[in-house]
């Protein structure tokens, strides 16, 4: 698979932390096109994400990336024992031309579930 090329950090306003009551969530999640005119709407969900760092051992994005993007500080992204928790979704909307890596995490702490919104990068066209 051909590197991920990063154009620019989504701003994201309002809510980026999800209370769920389970890991096999769907979480409904809206956010502005690169260009500011259009309101995209996904579906953050486990079944249809991956792992982010599955995407760095293949090199087709890297830590320094995604801290340069302020996605987290680079000691996070390389600390051995938060790699497991980052996860990423790619998504593409009818209404625009423009690709999105959404990098979020699920967390569980005393039998309750959240999901957290690290960053939406828009990135160039995936072939």
């Amino acid at each position: 698979m051909p590197k991920i090329s990063i154009i620019k950090k989504i701003q994201l306003g309002g809510k980026k932390s999800f209370p769920t009551e389970t890991p096999d969530f769907e979480i409904p999640f809206s956010f502005y096109c690169g260009n500011g005119r259009i309101k995209h709407e996904a579906i953050i969900s486990f079944q249809n994400s991956n792992f982010l760092n599955s995407l760095i051992e293949t090199g087709q994005i890297t830590n320094k990336d995604l801290a340069q993007f302020h996605i987290t500080k680079l000691e996070n992204l390389e600390d051995p024992n938060r790699k497991f928790l980052y996860r990423y979704q790619i998504c593409n909307f009818k209404d625009c031309q423009n690709t999105y890596l959404l990098i979020f995490d699920i967390d569980e702490y005393r039998g309750y579930y959240g999901c957290f919104i690290y960053g939406v990068l828009e990135i160039e066209n995936i072939t």
